[in-house]
């Protein structure tokens, strides 16, 4: 008992962290452009406690900014305390170094800046190193691919008539059957660690009353015998149905999450550029968003310039913002960009650094995810043919099988018996592809839900690839 509650305690600690680890880079890089303009450490906690996109340092700042108020404590006393407690090796490490340049009266912004880019390289690293445990990932799965269909294959051909119950009463055939699904799902579970995305999941409950009923109407046809030979593709096309709204939607959502990711750095580029030719700061925004080439992004990037032309606080604006965009990325670009113009920091030199960093990070995501396309398509792939190769194995050795047996009272039992086990391989396969296709969804794009469009070509492959071998089109018992 006292070593789970051991353990209990040092896991809070490393998952708290971890969050800080996280919105670290983008905490170092409002300090260092707030100090850039000129602010001290008190006005910027004091700004960072209004940020809720940083959960965890915007508590942190709370804590200093209480101390500071309530106790009426220096604020640099108050870091290097603060320094101690924190769960953070990485934070206190900052905050140490905060306090020592100001102490020590060196060149302040240019500790900060060099801590800025050193935590986005890191950054750049973590990603790098989330990609490799992913492509591992992927790696295993279509292994576990290949190992599922090769114990398929040894059951069936080392059985007379497909597969047979073993003495004790449990059927091999029936592990064949649940192994699929469950390996699917087993990697959808382990891929959830992985690529997070910036983007929140579609509403699951939603998902679920479109898809339920057609599902529970596909197991009703099914048990009652109603359409005996088309249950497989009822159960498909169930599945493919369900599938189709959620697919749409988050198509929309990820392109226009891909649209904001390049026009956000090219907007703080113009911001910049303008910066330098001496207009205002909300003039220089209103410029950049005013451009048509921001495909989805253009109705938001207008209201934007709009807004600010009708004299609507960059708060409002921002909260407008929100309500359309879930992208992260995006969301503290522009935060850290309205606290910077709001607190009268915009110089050219503050919107060139936010600028190289928004693009930094667009080079990082964008770097990200065409590592993962050719791995995804591999997998995409693999899932189709190994589909196939199964149906194709079960229909060709019951098929000899049955043309081996001499009896006709057997030979009919064993085709219906094969049909049977076809039909509830078809099920297995079909729920398979839909799983996997969820799960590819997830390491491409960080979201289950940007799986339902790879499920629903998955669920397509996999009925053609039923009808095929049900009709004999492709038959390789024809061949013995």
């Amino acid at each position: 008992m006292s070593l789970l509650k051991a353990m209990g305690k040092n896991g809070k600690p490393q998952k708290e962290d971890q969050t800080i680890l996280f919105e670290l880079p983008y905490f170092i890089t409002i300090v260092t452009l707030l100090a850039t303009s000129g602010f001290g450490p008190y006005t910027i906690f004091q700004k960072m406690r209004e940020i809720k996109l940083l959960p965890k340092i915007s508590l942190e700042s709370e804590k200093i900014i209480k101390r500071i108020d309530i106790l009426g404590m220096d604020p640099l006393t108050v870091m290097m305390q603060i320094k101690e407690k924190t769960t953070s090796k990485s934070f206190g490490e900052f905050l140490n170094g905060y306090v020592s340049s100001i102490q020590g009266g060196g060149d302040v912004v240019n500790y900060l800046k060099s801590k800025m880019n050193s935590a986005f390289d890191a950054y750049a690293n973590t990603q790098k190193e989330s990609v490799e445990k992913v492509k591992a990932l992927i790696e295993a799965f279509m292994t576990m691919q290949i190992v599922v269909l090769a114990v398929y294959i040894i059951i069936t051909a080392t059985s007379s008539t497909g597969v047979e119950q073993s003495s004790e009463g449990l059927d091999p055939f029936f592990m064949i059957i649940v192994l699929p699904p469950v390996v699917s799902a087993f990697f959808m579970f382990v891929s959830s660690k992985l690529n997070k995305s910036k983007m929140s999941e579609l509403d699951w409950k939603k998902i679920a009353m479109i898809g339920i009923p057609g599902v529970a109407i596909a197991g009703l046809l099914y048990s009652m015998d109603i359409l005996p030979d088309y249950d497989a593709y009822i159960l498909g096309i169930a599945l493919i149905v369900a599938s189709i709204l959620p697919a749409i939607k988050f198509s929309k959502a990820y392109s226009l999450s891909l649209d904001s990711e390049n026009a956000t750095p090219q907007i703080l580029r113009d911001i910049a550029e303008a910066r330098k030719a001496g207009l205002g700061p909300e003039k220089c925004v209103v410029r950049a968003c005013k451009r048509k080439d921001f495909g989805f992004f253009n109705n938001i990037a207008n209201s934007i310039a709009n807004k600010l032309e009708w004299g609507v606080s960059l708060n409002n604006i921002y909260k407008s913002i929100q309500k359309e965009i879930k992208d992260f990325q995006i969301l503290i670009s522009f935060k850290i960009l309205f606290e910077i113009i709001a607190a009268g920091g915009g110089n050219v030199h503050t919107l060139e650094s936010l600028a190289g960093i928004a693009e930094k990070i667009q080079n990082i995501e964008k770097s990200k995810r065409e590592m993962l396309k050719p791995y995804v398509m591999i997998g995409f792939m693999l899932i189709g043919i190994t589909g196939f190769t199964t149906l194709m194995v079960i229909d060709s050795l019951t098929s000899i099988s049955v043309q081996s047996e001499i009896e006709e009272y057997k030979k009919e039992q064993l085709e219906l018996e094969s049909k049977s086990r076809f039909e509830l391989m078809s099920f297995s396969i079909i729920a398979q592809a839909w799983l996997a296709g969820l799960f590819l969804g997830k390491v491409t794009t960080g979201n289950y839900s940007g799986g339902f469009k790879l499920s629903i070509f998955l669920i397509i492959i996999t009925l053609i690839a039923i009808f095929v071998i049900s009709q004999g089109l492709f038959d390789v018992g024809a061949f013995f």
